[in-house]
């Protein structure tokens, strides 16, 4: 292995016994070999690192670390302090990628002078062969950093992911940007960051990651803490961008992006209380969800230094009868 390898590819892994071993083959199989395997396990409890293990010993390119549990943005900033590519790429542990993954999103970012590619997905499901391309893909092409970031804020077209992307490791490393520590939507609240470091944002329109579809998986779940992640996550934005005199270029797709929160929380609120029917709580959630919409898009919020500002309320689980 290359003591400076062109890529570093981060797999923060959890408990993936059934699937590690997929993805690891998914990333052998690169047409593109000049890269090192970070994995980042999270105190996994089943045999998720033993079959990293094996892997390890044939291929010195990957690189098992046991970390304490933290969740996959601590587990992605782990990574980052550790990596030595140029550019870096994560890989959720239960996924897998096209055999030219690297090579393309490398040669997008290399021939196009981009500091970040992105890269089209198909949708796939566990236990069946099914696969539904991503639908709204952004065209190929290549992308100044204002239009870029106005399409990664409202998330349409150009996906908040991180796996179906490249970044140039110094976006990280320049700019002191690091996931903030959220359960969900660390990437969300990453992305916007890192696009406004950017000049040239490059876009394939080849189909190169299988983004696995599964009901045990973190971001399956719903709940308070998920509902207020969402809001915090553009919040982050919000400020990151207010606080360095970018917020108004910015304004309406923040604004179309708060909309699209507030509504979804809405039906989530219902999804989760109705089940227990806990009313009163339901529409206490109604009033807090539109207090923290106007905080999104209040005209009076005053941004901060720091990355993750507070909310000025949460929203609260459902209290079962």
């Amino acid at each position: 292995m290359s003591r400076n390898p062109k890529i570093s590819i981060i797999i923060p892994m959890y408990n993936v016994e059934k699937y590690i071993g997929r993805c690891l083959l998914s990333v052998q199989n690169q047409t593109f070999s000049d890269f090192e395997v970070l994995v980042i396990d999270d105190e996994s409890a089943d045999s998720s690192a033993e079959i990293v293990g094996e892997f390890q010993k044939k291929d010195e390119r990957i690189t098992l670390y046991i970390k304490k549990n933290g969740g996959p943005g601590k587990a992605r900033n782990y990574g980052i302090e550790r990596a030595k590519g140029e550019y870096i790429v994560f890989i959720d542990s239960d996924d897998t990628i096209a055999d030219n993954y690297l090579e393309v999103l490398y040669h997008e970012c290399v021939n196009n002078k981009a500091e970040i590619a992105c890269c089209r997905f198909y949708d796939s499901y566990c236990h069946s062969k099914l696969k539904i391309p991503m639908p709204f893909a952004p065209r190929k092409g290549v992308m100044p950093k204002e239009k870029a970031l106005d399409k990664i804020i409202r998330d349409t077209f150009m996906r908040n992911y991180v796996w179906n992307k490249m970044y140039r490791r110094s976006l990280f490393i320049d700019n002191d940007i690091l996931y903030p520590d959220m359960t969900f939507f660390e990437d969300m609240a990453t992305n916007s960051r890192l696009i406004f470091h950017c000049q040239k944002v490059a876009v394939s329109a080849k189909y190169l990651y299988y983004y696995k579809k599964r009901g045990g998986s973190i971001m399956t779940k719903l709940n308070a803490e998920k509902l207020n992640d969402y809001v915090l996550a553009l919040l982050i934005t919000r400020n990151y961008l207010q606080y360095r005199g970018a917020y108004e270029h910015y304004r309406r797709a923040i604004h179309s992006f708060a909309r699209k929160i507030f509504l979804s929380n809405l039906f989530s609120i219902i999804n989760m209380h109705l089940p227990v029917k806990d009313f009163n709580g339901m529409k206490r959630n109604f009033r807090i969800n539109r207090e923290l919409y106007r905080y999104l898009i209040s005209d009076s919020y005053e941004a901060c230094e720091a990355v993750m500002p507070e909310l000025p309320v949460r929203l609260l689980p459902p209290v079962k009868k």
